[in-house]
């Protein structure tokens, strides 16, 4: 049974999560800096390599196993939030730099518009926060109860078994009354 990621993955996962960190930090603060060409044409060159990036590893990741390194069976429920998750995050990623790109062709060619792409764009920087915060948290959480998915992807603070306590498992039943739920609504629809 595969229970870790391959090395390419872990280093594609990583790699483009310092990507992402380093491009929210060197943000453009002001659209007047985008008068200066030479800014302009960076911020379009790391928007086209961070939306090449992100769509390779999209493609690379997509068939992977969800809940990868899981010791026991994950329940459909779970794997669809999961999954929902990663497709959120993706989203957010690919829009990221379009947007960027759109507030770039827009402003290059002085048509009007610039407002709703900037719009749109500031509501992918959002929705990534959003989806990333989540991934992050549902990551540690999962690291906390010693599922083995922590241990799939990131090469530090290595599981050993899974953790049992009266916590967890009131934790682990108020989640499986809910994934039951998804399971039901979403998953099973005949």
């Amino acid at each position: 049974m595969e229970n870790s990621h391959t090395p390419l993955a872990k280093t594609i996962h990583w790699t483009f999560s310092i990507l992402y960190a380093y491009g929210i930090f060197k943000q453009v603060e002001d659209l007047e800096q985008l008068d200066d060409a030479s800014l302009l044409n960076f911020e379009i060159l790391f928007a086209v390599v961070f939306l090449v990036i992100v769509m390779l590893r999209f493609f690379y990741m997509k068939d992977a196993k969800t809940l990868l390194g899981a010791y026991d069976e994950m329940h459909k429920g779970h794997l669809f939030i999961a999954k929902a998750t990663h497709r959120m995050v993706y989203f957010s990623l690919i829009m990221l730099p379009t947007t960027g790109l759109l507030i770039a062709g827009i402003i290059n060619a002085g048509i009007p518009g610039v407002g709703l792409a900037i719009a749109l764009h500031e509501f992918s920087a959002f929705l990534s926060y959003v989806t990333i915060a989540i991934h992050i948290a549902a990551s540690l959480y999962s690291r906390y109860k010693g599922e083995g998915v922590w241990n799939a992807m990131v090469p530090v603070w290595r599981e050993d078994s899974k953790k049992n306590s009266n916590l967890i498992s009131t934790l682990e039943d108020i989640e499986n009354k809910i994934y039951d739920k998804i399971e039901e609504r979403f998953i099973n629809k005949n």
